[in-house]
């Protein structure tokens, strides 16, 4: 009799080992379209079978090892890193596109048009000095150029904000899926062990929000003995077993938003996902289009005063600037105040300037640009510095280390204004017995405006500066278009890999569904027979 228990014994580890691993296909086929999941198979094992010679062994038959997933781990961590690069470029080139489209230079409505018309305004003044109707064209032209760069400022700044409101909207949805890693954590390390397939749910569940994670910002990870993911970010972990560290996103003196995780600024660091494309898209859209607009202004607004005060007007008036003249922006970082204003506009040399009190009391004026000091002496509240064609001046007790800017460029764009009122004040004159014939100035203003190289524009030219904006712009948009087109290639092809090994193939499943469909049905057949055996024993 033992020897039919034996084999009914077998034969039922059998059924169980089918059934579960019909279980398995069953899952897999019903998962086919499922995102992240993984294809699971049912691991068996032999149990030992009998000694031929029947004096020791157990029963044999078929164990149930586990159920395992089919996963790649150093091609998930590629596919992470691909989907980092291709959401980074992703978010970088709608922003760059953005600022690329604020100088709309390719529907003749960009500001070179309206730069190019002011040019061609003062060649008719300087053909026909005593023509009002092209004196008025000639600032109604001024105007729409005014208006042009504060629409071009405008939609940069445009995109800068809502650069600045997705990192704000993104570090919510990092801290949520951090979060739930962090909990995910502790229900694999727990799961550990476990042979029914709940650790390959979890195991993908964390999968997918790592990849939803790695859509938003940058990270390296690594996975401990008991299987859970410490994840990091800028240097610093944003998960860590069963705790999640919350990022913060914290303006800026200039109103953008800077990340900080676990007290640190993490900001330079976060490189990838759609956070790091929008950091690195903002700061190009400051650096590449903003300040070098506010710089092109400023020095048109230069060098037209310097030239136009220099000459006279039909109503016989001189010293008239054609547009409003530049400010001096200022900020303290001190206790103390400061104030500036410029008292030479042809010694602008239009760079930053910063203010520094040393321990002895002494204040030093650098050049931020360059980092070399322009002038120092000993500090006395309330007197005047001197420099470069600017004057300033601190009132207060300032400590030793605070600093004081002094930015000729911030304003440029926004004060930038027609200060003439009437076509008469246009200065074509050179001298006042000139006048109304005199073309002499108007000539020096056509050269100022096509020919000069300006030391604040590094020795370019006023157009070919601002031609240089626009391609700068350009390029660095379709290099992100391009980039985004190269990662998103790669990532596709980095997830069929992944589906090659982990996804589900109905083909091989249909083909696992009838084999072990058939090894259930065999060894159910052994149960039949092996009982047809006991009733046949137990009848003799």
């Amino acid at each position: 009799m033992s020897g039919l228990n034996d084999i009914l014994n077998i034969a039922q580890s059998g059924l169980f080992a089918s059934q579960t691993a019909l279980n398995t296909t069953s899952n897999n086929i019903s998962n086919v379209n499922t995102p992240g999941y993984s294809v699971e198979t049912t691991q068996l094992e032999p149990v030992d079978y009998i000694d031929l010679s029947g004096s020791s062994g157990s029963p044999g038959g078929v164990t149930v090892a586990g159920i395992q997933r089919q996963n790649n781990s150093f091609l998930q961590a590629q596919i992470y890193q691909a989907q980092q690069n291709m959401s980074g470029a992703d978010s970088s080139s709608n922003t760059l596109g953005q600022v690329e489209q604020a100088f709309n230079e390719t529907g003749q409505t960009g500001l070179s048009t309206y730069f190019s018309n002011f040019v061609n305004d003062w060649q008719q003044v300087a053909s026909n000095p005593s023509d009002s109707a092209g004196r008025t064209a000639l600032l109604g032209d001024a105007q729409t150029l005014v208006s042009a760069a504060k629409d071009t400022q405008g939609a940069i700044q445009d995109a800068v904000k809502q650069a600045n409101d997705a990192i704000s909207g993104t570090v919510k949805t990092v801290n949520s899926l951090a979060a739930n890693i962090a909990q995910l954590n502790n229900q694999i390390a727990e799961a550990q062990g476990d042979t029914t397939g709940g650790l390959s749910q979890l195991l993908d569940e964390r999968d997918n929000l790592m990849n939803q994670l790695s859509q938003s910002i940058s990270f390296n990870f690594y996975t401990d003995n008991t299987g859970q993911v410490t994840i990091i970010s800028g240097m610093q972990n944003l998960v860590s077993g069963s705790q999640a560290n919350t990022l913060s996103a914290q303006q800026d003196a200039n109103g953008d938003y800077q990340l900080y995780l676990a007290g640190t600024n993490i900001t330079s660091d976060v490189t990838g996902g759609s956070m790091g494309g929008v950091i690195s898209a903002r700061n190009a859209a400051e650096t590449q289009g903003l300040l070098p607009l506010n710089r092109f202004v400023a020095a048109l607004t230069q060098q037209v005063n310097i030239t136009q005060e220099q000459g006279y007007g039909l109503d016989g008036s001189t010293g008239n600037s054609f547009f409003s003249p530049l400010t001096l922006a200022t900020s303290a970082d001190s206790s103390a105040s400061i104030a500036a204003s410029v008292t030479n506009e042809s010694q602008l040399t239009l760079d930053q300037y910063n203010i520094k009190i040393d321990g002895s009391g002494n204040y030093n004026v650098y050049d931020t640009q360059t980092g070399s000091l322009v002038t120092s002496g000993t500090y006395t509240s309330g007197g005047a510095i001197n420099f470069e064609g600017i004057q300033a001046t601190i009132t207060g007790a300032p400590a030793a280390g605070d600093t004081f800017t002094i930015d000729p460029l911030k304003n440029a764009v926004s004060g930038f204004q027609v200060a003439l009122t009437d076509g008469s004040q246009v200065a074509a004159a050179s001298s006042s017995s000139g006048v109304p014939g005199d073309n002499s100035n108007a000539l020096a203003m056509l050269n100022t405006l096509n020919n000069t190289q300006v030391s604040g524009l590094g020795g370019q030219t006023l157009m070919g500066y601002y031609q240089g904006i626009v391609s700068t712009t350009g390029t660095a948009s379709a290099s992100a278009s391009d980039s985004q087109t190269f990662e998103s290639n790669l990532l596709a092809q980095l997830n069929q890999q992944r589906d090659s090994i982990s996804g589900v193939s109905i083909d091989e499943e249909s083909v696992n569904l009838i084999k072990y469909q058939q090894a259930y049905q065999a060894a159910a057949k052994v149960v039949e027979t092996t009982s047809q055996l006991f009733q046949t024993l137990m009848s003799i």
